[in-house]
Formats: C-alpha cells, structure tokens, sequence
C-alpha cells in the first residue's frame, strides 16, 4: 500500500482525491473508509494539524452524505474519530493516549447513535433480530452456548457494536497512516512505538473501571465492554510482537497468531489479561533486567 501513501503526499489535490474516491467506494466496500481517514491520518501526522484538519473536514462532507443516503454511520466516525487520534498522537508520540482517545471517540459515538440516530438502528435492529431468532434456533441443542446470546435487540445493543466496528476500524486507520509516515520519512520508527506500547496503571484502572460499569448496565450494553477492553487487547498483540522479534519467531508463527486471534475468542481475552498484568508488571523492563 505504499503507493498510495506516496500518492497522498504529492500535494493537496492527489491527497482530497484520494480520500475522496475511497470514500465513495466505502457504499460498496468498507475498508474504503479506513483507508481514507488513514490518508487524513498521513497528512495530519507529517503536514501538520492545520493541513489535517482540513482534509478531514473535505472528506467529512461526502461521509455526512453517505450517513444521510444510506444510514451507514461508520465512515463518518471513522474518519472523524481517526482525525482526533492523529492529532493527539502527533502533539504526545504517545500510543496509550492514542488508545484513550479511540476509546473516548467511540463511547461518544455509541451514545450519539443511540440518542441521536434511533429511527437508522431499528433497521439495524430488526436484521440482527432476525439473526438472534436463526442462530437460537441453530443452537436448540446446545443450550450453554445459546444462554450466551442476549434474550432480545435493542437500540443499545447495535449502537454498541456500530462503535466497537468505528474503534477497530479507527485504530487500522491510524495505524495505517503512522506506519505509512514512517516508511517514507522513518524506517522502523512505527516498529519501535508498537513494541513499546505499554498502557499506565492510571489508563489500566479508568478501561477496568469503565468496564465495570458497562457490565452493569445490561445485557444490551454487552457489545460496549469491548470498546472498554480494546485498549488492553492491542497491548497485549503489542507485547506478542515485542517478544516474537526479540526472538526471531519466523513469519508463519505470526500468520498463525492473528489466525488464531480471529477465529479463538480465548485468545483475545488471554491477551487482554496480559495487557492489564503488563500495564503493573512491566514485562519488557523485566526482560531486559534478565
């Protein structure tokens, strides 16, 4: 994808036009919004706040239309909570505070979809009934599985997970951008943060806390919890790869671990746990002592 990083930055023009078509390709293929506010990302990272902010508010305008023709949200606050994180990761080179802010834009953006956008989630609401109805039916025989599911939909519910697509689909967004910047102005310099993402005791304490509270709100805020534990899951694939490249693990071991991560739900949840012990024990400062 380099290419198109060298694109955007050729000047003004190639980079609104960038952002532009993949906006439009969004309707039919949705990492197109990820790609854009990566682009926003890019220019905000290396040209500057000014210069980002107004890529970001071009490419906002076709994403207000996209929300108001087809109720899809998503690349709207993609692009949006994308465009807040750069400017925060420029001014801290921080990824913890990155973290935080992704988890703050998406909580906003939960609430704002469930108090602002009801009537575009009942459309939302009625599919995924649907599919609750076919996937209890499919799991009759399989009553420990099924008492998983949540008895009914409601707003809440997909408002949650309307959220927790724009978290991930924000923090690939950033990600891509940074590690855009630092293929063409600073080799291995994106390596190095990731490695180094660690999340404070503070940070740890306010995601276990909000956690706690979303648990308590229902079942129909269950798809909030992971907007809470996100952050610890991204530190603990960043402790994965700190100690893959310290040990030489070859490529298939990798292919095999995100294999694994998406298919094993156990997995995430081990590597969560593993980002809240990290954020107290600090394991890369241990093993450097050893």
């Amino acid at each position: 994808m380099l290419p198109f990083a060298q694109w955007i930055m050729r000047g003004r023009n190639q980079a609104l036009a960038f952002v532009l078509i993949a906006i439009a390709t969004s309707t039919i293929f949705w990492p197109g919004s990820i790609l854009a506010a990566a682009a926003v990302t890019l220019v905000g990272l290396r040209l500057g706040e000014k210069q980002g902010t107004q890529l970001w508010f071009w490419g906002l305008l076709p994403t207000i239309a996209v929300a108001a023709y087809s109720d899809s949200y998503v690349p709207l606050l993609i692009i949006t909570s994308s465009w807040i994180t750069s400017l925060i990761l420029r001014r801290t080179t921080s990824w913890s505070y990155s973290l935080v802010s992704l988890t703050i834009c998406s909580l906003v953006a939960a609430v704002a979809l469930e108090l602002l956008a009801t009537s575009s989630l009942q459309s939302y609401v009625d599919v995924y009934a649907r599919f609750m109805q076919e996937a209890q039916q499919q799991m009759a025989d399989a009553p420990e599985l099924k008492a998983l599911l949540p008895d009914s939909i409601e707003t809440p519910f997909v408002a949650g997970l309307l959220a927790t697509f724009t978290l991930i689909g924000s923090f690939f967004a950033v990600i891509l951008g940074r590690s855009w910047q630092a293929k063409l102005y600073n080799p291995g310099g994106f390596q190095r943060e990731f490695h180094a993402l660690k999340l404070s005791r503070v940070e740890s304490i306010g995601f276990l806390l909000l956690a706690g509270v979303l648990m308590n709100l229902g079942e129909q805020y269950l798809t909030w919890i992971w907007i809470a534990f996100f952050p610890f899951l991204i530190a603990g694939v960043a402790l994965f790869h700190a100690f893959a490249l310290e040990k030489k693990i070859a490529i298939p071991w990798y292919v095999l671990f995100y294999i694994v991560l998406t298919l094993w739900d156990p997995l995430k949840m081990i590597l969560v746990l593993v980002g809240i012990i990290d954020s107290i024990a600090d394991f890369r400062s241990r093993t450097r002592r050893t």
